[in-house]
């Protein structure tokens, strides 16, 4: 009797397993997007950037320029030659003057030593203070070297391309087209002294337009604001304000994208199916399938259409996922389509909407789920999960 009841037991314990082991995970990252701000109109669909400066110079300006003045300079050799060997021979000629009177201020100081005591030569000696003939050096003739051409470094030059700021003015989730257009306006950068440091302003004005309707506009740099602790006359000034203009595209990038743009946002989300050995849940692997392959079109670069298709997809893959849950038998635990398997498709569901900011969507699915909550007889770690799921929703 008593190994009926262990062989009753083994096959509960085997029966429990099997289900329990129904379940099937796929992670997959991909990249959701921040909502903007102030999300544009729907017509607008593409953006034009024009930045303006006060920077005129160019690179090939600055070259010629450069090679200008190193043929000057090498016209100008052979006289700074001259000059050096007329300034050395000066120098020579004034050696000996300056050697005689070298040895004249050593003699007197000799002098003036030995007629001090013996105790307090001594205490000079000790104090490295004993009179000492310093001649000076021989003035040696060094012929300066003959110029070389250095490129010249353009970190140092406010040398700016307009179109190449324009062309890197990127707005996230957009393409580059007509629809919007986004006018930067750079001024020459301006500095203050002020207690031994210098401060700047440099002022910028951004507007963000649709046709001739101003959508957004704002002043960057406008005031002035720390920029080091050393005087305006000690410091590179062109380097300070070509690195502040490209701190100013930055922020204005950052600016842009936070009210109006779609910013990527790294993301993972898990898909749960039951093992389909027997084929027996082909529909739910093939809904696995498609919504790993939307989820991967959401890339960091997807453009808006793509990312469009994906959301298609899901949404069908969705459907998908409600019409199996219609076929789940609560009570029977042997069933093909048990709670253990509407467990899977609600975690799923809920992930969707939430990924997609569905917030009507996952609150109908939330609401499905509490419904079902007794018969579902979750356990501790399903609880956990659907409650952190459940939060989710709210903040929607």
């Amino acid at each position: 009797m008593k190994r009926n009841y262990l062989l009753v037991f083994a096959c509960i314990a085997i029966s429990v397993s099997s289900f329990a082991q129904r379940a099937l995970s796929e992670k997959i990252s991909y990249f959701n997007v921040r909502t903007p701000n102030n999300p544009l109109e729907e017509s607008i669909k593409n953006y034009k950037a024009i930045v303006e400066t006060p920077y005129t110079l160019t690179v090939e300006e600055l070259n010629t320029q450069s090679l200008a003045e190193f043929e000057v300079e090498k016209a100008n050799h052979a006289q700074v030659i001259k000059d050096s060997e007329a300034e050395f021979e000066e120098r020579l000629a004034g050696h000996d003057e300056e050697v005689a009177k070298a040895e004249a201020r050593y003699d007197k100081e000799m002098k003036n030593f030995k007629d001090l005591s013996l105790l307090e030569r001594l205490a000079l000696t000790d104090q490295g203070k004993k009179p000492q003939l310093k001649v000076p050096a021989k003035p040696r003739y060094v012929e300066p070297r003959e110029p070389v051409y250095i490129q010249p470094n353009l970190d140092d030059h406010l040398i700016f391309d307009n179109q190449v700021l324009a062309d890197n003015v990127e707005l996230l989730g957009y393409e580059k087209g007509s629809d919007l257009l986004i006018v930067i306006n750079i001024t020459k950068m301006a500095f203050q002294d002020n207690g031994g440091q210098t401060f700047y302003a440099q002022p910028t004005n951004l507007k963000v337009m649709k046709g001739a309707t101003v959508i957004d506009e704002k002043n960057f740099d406008e005031e002035f604001q720390f920029l080091t602790s050393s005087n305006s006359n000690t410091i590179n000034l062109e380097r300070y304000e070509k690195n502040n203009v490209k701190k100013i595209m930055k922020d204005i990038g950052t600016y842009i994208n936070e009210e109006f743009g779609f910013i990527p946002v790294s993301s993972t989300i898990t898909i749960e199916f039951p093992k389909n050995k027997k084929r027996e849940y082909d529909i739910l692997e093939n809904a696995k399938i498609k919504a790993i392959s939307a989820y991967r079109k959401m890339k960091k670069d997807a453009s808006g259409d793509t990312r469009q298709r994906a959301i298609d997809e899901l949404i069908a893959v969705r459907d998908v996922w409600k019409s199996e849950l219609a076929k789940i038998d609560y009570k029977d635990k042997k069933a093909l389509m048990n709670k253990e398997v509407a467990v899977m498709i609600f975690y799923n569901l809920m992930q969707v909407d939430i990924s997609l900011k569905d917030k009507v969507q996952a609150e109908e699915t939330l609401a499905l789920l509490q419904e079902r909550r007794i018969d579902l007889d979750l356990n501790y770690d399903e609880k956990n999960a659907f409650t952190k799921l459940e939060e989710q929703v709210y903040k929607l």
